[in-house]
């Protein structure tokens, strides 16, 4: 619950900000700049954010919030020795400190994808119908194909259990000494994004060319 709160709910607002924020820049680029016609550029806005931009984001913006703490957290508790006393005390680490930062990492990864994609959605039908926005929310519902939807849960899903399991798995490697541990928290974020981004491409691959 714990993990819940920090990675999720504590980042919620920040993720609806850019959320609203994507979703007025590219409807804007694609109907006022381009030409698109306004249900055109809202299914387009829908196929672009809930198959990269949603989950991608989201998977980027909680990397630099929350691994690098993580990170930090158990490093921290190597150097000062308290993963040796709970192995002492026969408590499994795995189970104890990195599956629900894990779990909870999975969980909030996911549900604040469908929140960045419904926040960047919303804004975009705004400024395309105005007070019509749910009509067009409507519509673009029905037109929207579920693999679509299907493909964001998976990869909000898979982001975040790789996000938390490179960072557990930096902050455990962490040596006894206390400049190891901003080395773990930047070295967490850099090796969740590029696994994070390795993802993406397996994902694309498994799509188009499986």
């Amino acid at each position: 619950m714990k993990q819940l709160y920090f990675c999720g709910i504590e980042a919620l607002p920040l993720l609806l900000f850019v959320g609203v924020a994507v979703g007025g820049i590219v409807v804007a680029q694609l109907h006022y700049q381009i030409g698109q016609s306004g249900e055109g550029s809202l299914q387009l806005l829908a196929t672009i954010t809930l198959g990269e931009l949603a989950p991608m984001l989201t998977a980027i913006l909680l990397t630099a919030r929350s691994s690098s703490a993580m990170a930090s957290e158990l490093a921290l508790m190597r150097f000062h020795g308290e993963l040796t006393s709970l192995s002492r005390m026969g408590v499994n680490i795995h189970l104890y400190l990195v599956m629900p930062r894990v779990l909870g990492m999975m969980l909030a990864c996911g549900v604040l994808t469908f929140y960045f994609a419904a926040a960047s959605l919303v804004t975009g039908a705004i400024a395309v119908a105005g007070f019509g926005w749910l009509q067009e929310l409507t519509r673009l519902s029905l037109v929207l194909p579920p693999a679509t939807l299907l493909q964001c849960l998976a990869k909000g899903v898979t982001f975040g259990a790789a996000i938390a399991a490179v960072a557990c798995a930096r902050g455990l490697a962490g040596g006894h000494s206390g400049t190891d541990v901003p080395i773990a928290a930047s070295s967490a974020v850099i090796r969740a994004l590029l696994t994070v981004f390795a993802l993406d491409l397996v994902f694309i691959v498994v799509r188009y060319y499986a």
